[in-house]
Protein backbone atom coordinates (compact mmCIF):
# COMPACT_ATOMS: atom_id res chain seq x y z
CA UNK A 1 0.00 0.00 0.00
CA UNK A 2 1.64 3.70 -0.86
CA UNK A 3 1.96 5.71 1.80
CA UNK A 4 -0.20 8.55 1.95
CA UNK A 5 1.59 12.01 2.35
CA UNK A 6 -0.15 15.42 3.37
CA UNK A 7 0.23 18.40 1.26
CA UNK A 8 2.49 21.43 3.16
CA UNK A 9 -0.19 23.34 3.51
CA UNK A 10 -2.35 20.89 4.93
CA UNK A 11 0.50 19.78 7.17
CA UNK A 12 0.47 23.66 8.48
CA UNK A 13 -3.15 23.64 9.24
CA UNK A 14 -3.49 20.45 10.85
CA UNK A 15 -0.27 21.31 13.04
CA UNK A 16 -2.25 25.11 13.87
CA UNK A 17 -5.51 22.95 14.93
CA UNK A 18 -3.61 20.26 17.13
CA UNK A 19 -1.80 23.43 18.75
CA UNK A 20 -5.45 25.02 19.58
CA UNK A 21 -7.27 21.91 20.38
CA UNK A 22 -4.79 20.95 22.99
CA UNK A 23 -3.69 24.17 23.94
CA UNK A 24 -2.10 24.22 27.69
CA UNK A 25 0.84 25.53 29.90
CA UNK A 26 3.56 24.82 28.70
CA UNK A 27 2.20 22.63 25.06
CA UNK A 28 1.96 21.01 22.59
CA UNK A 29 5.24 21.07 22.21
CA UNK A 30 7.01 21.30 18.86
CA UNK A 31 7.60 17.19 18.62
CA UNK A 32 4.08 16.93 19.79
CA UNK A 33 2.58 19.05 16.89
CA UNK A 34 4.91 16.79 14.59
CA UNK A 35 4.43 13.72 15.96
CA UNK A 36 0.42 14.39 15.74
CA UNK A 37 1.04 15.03 12.43
CA UNK A 38 3.13 12.17 10.65
CA UNK A 39 0.30 10.39 13.00
CA UNK A 40 -2.76 11.45 11.39
CA UNK A 41 -0.81 10.82 7.74
CA UNK A 42 -0.28 7.03 8.91
CA UNK A 43 -4.25 6.79 9.64
CA UNK A 44 -4.86 8.54 5.96
CA UNK A 45 -2.69 5.56 4.33
CA UNK A 46 -5.27 2.81 4.55
CA UNK A 47 -8.56 4.19 4.61
CA UNK A 48 -10.59 4.76 1.54
CA UNK A 49 -10.31 7.62 -1.23
CA UNK A 50 -13.63 8.56 0.12
CA UNK A 51 -13.22 8.95 3.88
CA UNK A 52 -10.00 10.94 2.99
CA UNK A 53 -11.63 13.42 0.91
CA UNK A 54 -13.79 14.09 3.21
CA UNK A 55 -11.15 14.11 6.20
CA UNK A 56 -9.62 16.57 3.94
CA UNK A 57 -12.40 18.02 2.58
CA UNK A 58 -12.86 19.18 6.36
CA UNK A 59 -9.42 20.45 6.69
CA UNK A 60 -9.86 23.12 4.25
CA UNK A 61 -12.89 23.94 5.90
CA UNK A 62 -11.70 24.65 9.04
CA UNK A 63 -8.75 26.65 7.00
CA UNK A 64 -10.86 29.18 5.52
CA UNK A 65 -13.65 29.51 8.30
CA UNK A 66 -12.24 32.39 9.64
CA UNK A 67 -13.16 34.48 6.40
CA UNK A 68 -16.37 32.04 5.85
CA UNK A 69 -17.49 33.69 9.51
CA UNK A 70 -16.09 37.05 8.62
CA UNK A 71 -13.91 36.96 11.72
CA UNK A 72 -10.64 37.32 10.18
CA UNK A 73 -9.33 38.09 6.63
CA UNK A 74 -6.71 35.57 7.64
CA UNK A 75 -6.90 31.50 7.42
CA UNK A 76 -7.13 29.71 10.54
CA UNK A 77 -3.53 28.76 10.44
CA UNK A 78 -2.61 32.55 10.45
CA UNK A 79 -3.99 33.56 13.76
CA UNK A 80 -3.01 33.63 17.09
CA UNK A 81 -3.44 30.55 19.38
CA UNK A 82 -6.62 32.06 21.20
CA UNK A 83 -8.17 33.34 17.90
CA UNK A 84 -7.95 29.85 16.82
CA UNK A 85 -9.19 28.41 20.14
CA UNK A 86 -12.11 31.56 19.90
CA UNK A 87 -13.22 29.57 16.63
CA UNK A 88 -13.03 25.95 18.08
CA UNK A 89 -15.20 26.82 20.88
CA UNK A 90 -17.82 28.83 18.51
CA UNK A 91 -17.72 25.66 16.21
CA UNK A 92 -18.41 23.53 19.04
CA UNK A 93 -21.23 25.69 20.14
CA UNK A 94 -22.89 25.56 16.77
CA UNK A 95 -25.87 23.70 15.93
CA UNK A 96 -25.06 23.66 11.94
CA UNK A 97 -23.76 20.05 10.83
CA UNK A 98 -21.49 22.01 8.77
CA UNK A 99 -19.57 23.63 11.64
CA UNK A 100 -19.96 20.60 14.51
CA UNK A 101 -19.09 17.68 12.63
CA UNK A 102 -15.38 18.86 11.47
CA UNK A 103 -14.55 19.82 14.88
CA UNK A 104 -16.10 16.65 16.13
CA UNK A 105 -14.31 13.90 13.80
CA UNK A 106 -10.86 16.13 14.00
CA UNK A 107 -11.11 16.57 17.58
CA UNK A 108 -11.22 12.70 18.29
CA UNK A 109 -9.04 11.52 15.72
CA UNK A 110 -6.63 14.03 16.88
CA UNK A 111 -6.87 13.25 20.40
CA UNK A 112 -6.38 9.44 20.02
CA UNK A 113 -2.78 10.35 18.53
CA UNK A 114 -1.92 13.49 20.93
CA UNK A 115 -2.66 11.40 24.40
CA UNK A 116 -0.75 8.28 23.30
CA UNK A 117 2.35 10.76 24.88
CA UNK A 118 3.74 9.52 27.68
CA UNK A 119 3.95 12.67 29.44
CA UNK A 120 0.54 14.15 28.14
CA UNK A 121 -0.74 10.68 30.08
CA UNK A 122 1.11 11.23 33.12
CA UNK A 123 0.29 15.43 33.13
CA UNK A 124 -3.21 14.32 33.06
CA UNK A 125 -2.78 12.12 36.00
CA UNK A 126 -2.94 8.92 34.26
CA UNK A 127 -1.08 6.20 36.39
CA UNK A 128 0.80 4.04 33.83
CA UNK A 129 0.87 0.85 32.62
CA UNK A 130 1.25 -1.11 35.82
CA UNK A 131 -1.70 0.64 37.61
CA UNK A 132 -3.88 -0.08 34.08
CA UNK A 133 -3.26 -3.89 34.27
CA UNK A 134 -4.93 -4.03 37.69
CA UNK A 135 -8.23 -1.92 36.37
CA UNK A 136 -7.89 -4.57 32.85
CA UNK A 137 -8.08 -7.79 35.34
CA UNK A 138 -11.11 -6.40 37.53
CA UNK A 139 -12.92 -5.59 34.58
CA UNK A 140 -12.96 -9.45 33.17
Amino acid sequence: MARFILRPRQRVVLRALGDALFAHEGGPRADQLDALVAGFERHLTPVSATLRFGLLAMLDLIRWLPLLLLVSALPFEGLPRERRVKILERMERSRAAALLVPLVAYKSFLAFIFFEDPNELRAMGYPGDGARKRWLNLAR
